[in-house]
């Protein structure tokens, strides 16, 4: 992974420049100022940024990790593109160290942003949803919305709730049917990623398998990145075998 230079506080010498690198907050502190914006950030998951030095807060004499201002910013800058952009974690350090430099501006950081940020509404990540919700953002109907569960295209829980991805697995569900696919085609999609999540699970066993905090969120950042590579991967051959059915229908 490209690695942020580390910091050094109480001088503007790491990106950003313009906010104070005081060490003065805890780690608790921390995750209250980001915890309304990003529920699901935890004192593990910024640990585990700190172990691969994407943000390195000041050690005390007893070790007490000390964040600055400027820390914050750093994190909220790695979880909005974690979540909005969903660059894996060498890219954002890559990132982090163009900032550094002076190399890229914090209104279009970089070149390697990979996503394009559009104005569709997202609900925040580990939040349940109803139906009525997951309507109201999706265009879809209940009956539809039943269906692609009675199928098991989303996930609902005891309470009927959908997860937060519920809104973005049946937006693009929709597109696939509108361009004349029926939901069977949908749950083979469905079936074809639990069976990748079950193979992704098992390659990252040993990292479960150490039982700590910082080991589970490398876990799931790895994890994260993985996906992102096996989408790119199923987008690739895709491509490649419809331009060959395509061709091999015109060729007859």
């Amino acid at each position: 992974m490209a690695q942020a230079q580390p910091l050094s506080h109480g001088e503007a010498t790491a990106w950003p420049f313009d906010v104070s690198h005081d060490p003065v907050l805890k780690i608790g502190e921390v995750r209250d100022i980001l915890g309304s914006e990003f529920p699901m950030l935890n004192h593990s998951k910024i640990r585990y940024y700190e172990s691969i030095e994407l943000v390195v807060p000041h050690r005390t004499p007893s070790n007490q990790r000390l964040f600055s201002h400027a820390d914050v910013e750093r994190l909220r800058f790695i979880l909005t593109e974690q979540r909005d952009r969903y660059l894996p974690l060498t890219q954002i350090g890559e990132l982090l160290r163009q900032l550094d430099a002076g190399e890229a501006g914090a209104d279009h950081p970089g070149r390697m942003r990979a996503v394009v940020e559009d104005d569709v509404p997202r609900p925040k990540p580990g939040t349940r949803l109803s139906k009525r919700e997951v309507s109201d953002l999706t265009g879809a109907d209940l009956d539809q919305i039943e269906e692609f569960a009675r199928l098991g295209v989303v996930e609902v829980d005891p309470r009927g709730r959908l997860t937060s991805h519920a809104v973005d697995i049946i937006r693009y569900a929709l597109m696939v049917m509108d361009a004349g696919f029926d939901p069977r085609h949908v749950r083979a999609v469905k079936n074809s990623a639990g069976s990748h999540a079950a193979s992704v699970r098992s390659t990252l066993a040993p990292q479960l398998a150490k039982q700590s905090p910082v080991a589970r969120e490398r876990a799931y950042a790895q994890g994260s990145e993985m996906s992102a590579i096996l989408v790119k991967l199923y987008q690739a051959l895709l491509v490649e075998n419809v331009e060959i059915e395509l061709d091999s229908s015109t060729s007859r």
